[in-house]
């Protein structure tokens, strides 16, 4: 089994999955649940942009070094993306400006379906980076200079953010998907994950536990 990038993406889509369900059911009338759509967006949006940006300068720069296009796709797909969340700003810009009820909820219906669109083309890029960036970047490196590129962030990483972003992605992944970043990070800085294990093992079952203690020999 090649050793995979984008293991992420399951947290992804969780976070979209659980602002379209908020936005599904708000009352556009009411400003508090306006502005918790408006604060769960913009994490959502914060979310996206730190990937971007590590798609963009970690995995893409390695297809270019060996001269291969396929990221450019790729990096056309975010720079629309970019569009579609000045629409969806906009939209709750028009949401709050909005003089009646009913205007509210017309404009909070609108806001809704292209966030439902934005979703579905996030989830065919997300498609897209796993079946033609994954394979392509497979194929031209080695799984343990592809593993290199996880050690430099994990490098970098506090023990508490390396906790917080497990704290985060383990629940919305399998044991398969852990044992992968637990093995990565405790390769890549053996000295922090034995800081890190405590604020990690409690989200696990006692099983679990002893399965991790005794696979990874912690």
């Amino acid at each position: 089994m090649r050793y995979k990038f984008y293991r992420e993406h399951k947290y992804v889509s969780f976070r979209f999955d659980e602002l379209e369900r908020l936005i599904a059911k708000t009352d556009f009338t009411q400003e508090e649940e306006l502005n918790k759509v408006k604060q769960s967006f913009e994490d959502l949006i914060g979310l996206l942009e730190a990937h971007a940006h590590y798609e963009d300068t970690a995995l893409h720069v390695l297809l270019k070094q060996k001269n291969s296009e396929v990221y450019k796709n790729i990096e056309q797909d975010h720079e629309h993306l970019d569009e579609q969340i000045t629409l969806l700003r906009n939209l709750l810009t028009k949401i709050s400006q909005a003089s009646t009820d009913e205007d509210k909820v017309e404009a909070g219906y609108q806001f809704y379906l292209w966030f439902r669109k934005f979703s579905g083309d996030n989830l065919l890029h997300l498609h897209e980076e796993e079946t033609i960036i994954l394979p392509e970047l497979q194929r031209l490196y080695s799984d343990q200079e592809l593993k290199k590129v996880e050690a430099a962030t994990y490098t970098i990483m506090t023990v508490q953010e390396l906790i917080h972003m497990m704290q985060e992605l383990f629940p919305q992944m399998n044991p398969s998907d852990w044992e992968a970043f637990l093995t990565d990070i405790k390769d890549a800085v053996p000295a922090k994950f034995v800081e890190a294990w405590s604020g990690i093992k409690i989200i696990m079952t006692p099983e679990q536990q002893q399965y991790f203690i005794k696979k990874l020999n912690i």
